[in-house]
């Protein structure tokens, strides 16, 4: 993507080494070797990110940094100093700008740094939009525009014509219900029955009844005869979900309806026959289960015909913009308030964060943020309030006067700053394997510097 930047430095030489850098880049270049140039500059062109000094003869880097926050909100700031510390870090970012790069620095620190500068400009643009050109529901409810998930898409696609049986393989909250409810939408027997069971919610004794049934007198309390699951959905498509909690007894009945297409109802000796599509889902590792015995071997092979993996939220970050978007016209459509506006320092927060509970975690946050924020615009302190629960904290400071708001406003800033600045570190050890050196150059940050904050919020490695 070619980007244009301006480069804002009283030093010619450092203009001039940035320009030749960014051009062999294919990028769009202009500098201005003062502050009050810069502004006159901005007054006439829009950029897409602006590296600018800190310490200038005329007009410093503050000011040129405010004025863009003010006039050019969706300009991305990069500051350059060579009076780097951690606390004048801190306070550019405070006042809005993206990144600091200190000098002296290298031609690939520096494009790091616009690279990174590049995919905030990417969420501003996005986020900026009044439509996102979003299809209300997704793919049969599956948001996003991701290589991963359109590769999910494209296998959906694939199998639904078939009566394939589907193993959908995916952490908690990642769609694997919609995921078969859109196999089944696909499908040839999409105008018959849909039934969905979650295996870890019945006992032994009960799931048995559950899905084949049962004759009267079968067991104490079987005061009728009970259709199961398998004959009231005959023709049409049953979803199973957690198949790795079936009992080791339950799982040879269901390998021979898997071969045979028959069951016997508990406490009968009459065999059925049934026509049913069957999706099974899982998150965990059922081949490791077949090696501890917990998990036939058999009826590993026979549910793994097709499995379809579904991503985890952390691995398709670029699909949160749009699954934020739909939940909060959901869930302002179900409280009946306008879609407040949302920054793009609030939607970069969503993204730094590691999300364990996946899809269904974005969802009750966005649900959490509609309560929360009173007005029209969603901030980076909303975010850490739905996120981190910290609006009881909120509620429990409501100030009395002026003074004491903005101060609280600071507090509650400087809070939700510190919360993506451990989160931030955090991940960063975690995907390096804990590995300090690694991950400090993974995110280009001094060793020492990243050492610091690691001290600062006293991270340590989890036994």
């Amino acid at each position: 993507m070619e980007a244009k930047i301006l480069i804002v430095d009283d030093e010619l030489v450092i203009c001039k080494s940035c320009e030749k850098i960014f051009r062999r880049a294919g990028h769009s270049i202009i500098y201005a070797i003062s502050g009050r140039e810069a502004l006159q500059i901005l007054e006439r062109e829009s950029f897409d990110v602006v590296f600018t000094d800190l310490k200038m003869m005329d007009i410093g880097g503050m000011e040129v940094l405010q004025t863009i926050k003010q006039k050019h909100p969706g300009t991305v700031v990069v500051v350059i100093t060579g009076y780097a510390t951690i606390s004048s870090a801190v306070e550019t970012m405070r006042s809005g700008a993206f990144d600091y790069l200190p000098k002296p620095f290298t031609p690939s620190e520096l494009l790091a740094v616009l690279e990174r500068a590049l995919d905030k400009r990417k969420i501003i643009k996005l986020s900026s939009e009044k439509c996102l050109d979003i299809d209300e529901g997704g793919f049969e409810g599956l948001i996003g525009k991701s290589p991963k998930m359109h590769d999910v898409q494209k296998l959906i696609h694939k199998v639904a014509p078939t009566d394939c049986t589907v193993l959908i393989i995916g952490e908690s909250g990642t769609g694997k219900d919609l995921t078969a409810k859109a196999i089944h939408n696909n499908s040839k027997r999409k105008g018959e029955k849909f039934f969905a069971l979650d295996i870890s919610t019945l006992s032994s004794t009960l799931l048995e009844s559950e899905l084949f049934g049962h004759v009267k007198g079968s067991f104490t309390g079987a005061h009728v005869d009970k259709q199961g699951i398998f004959e009231f959905a005959n023709n049409g498509t049953i979803f199973l979900d957690e198949i790795g909690n079936l009992p080791i007894e339950t799982q040879s009945r269901l390998l021979r309806l898997l071969q045979e297409k028959e069951f016997i109802p508990v406490g009968s000796t009459i065999v059925k026959k049934v026509d049913v599509r069957l999706i099974f889902a899982t998150n965990q590792n059922l081949k490791q289960l077949v090696s501890n015995g917990k998990f036939r071997e058999d009826l590993y092979y026979r549910l793994n015909v097709f499995p379809i993996k579904l991503p985890p939220l952390r691995e398709r970050k670029e699909d949160i913009s749009e699954l934020v978007m739909h939940f909060l016209k959901k869930y302002c459509a179900q409280m009946e308030r306008t879609v407040p506006a949302i920054q793009s320092e609030a939607i970069e927060a969503l993204m730094n964060y590691h999300w364990p509970g996946n899809v269904r975690e974005l969802e009750h946050a966005i649900e959490r943020l509609i309560i929360i924020v009173e007005d029209n615009e969603i901030q980076p302190v909303h975010i850490s309030a739905a996120l981190f629960r910290a609006d009881s904290y909120i509620s429990s400071l409501i100030p009395q006067n002026s003074s004491e708001l903005k101060i609280l406003k600071q507090q509650i800033r400087e809070s939700s700053v510190q919360e993506i600045e451990k989160l931030f570190i955090t991940e960063a050890l975690i995907r390096n394997n804990w590995n300090i050196s690694k991950a400090a150059r993974e995110v280009d940050m001094q060793r020492s510097n990243f050492q610091a904050l690691i001290r600062k919020y006293n991270i340590s490695k989890p036994n």
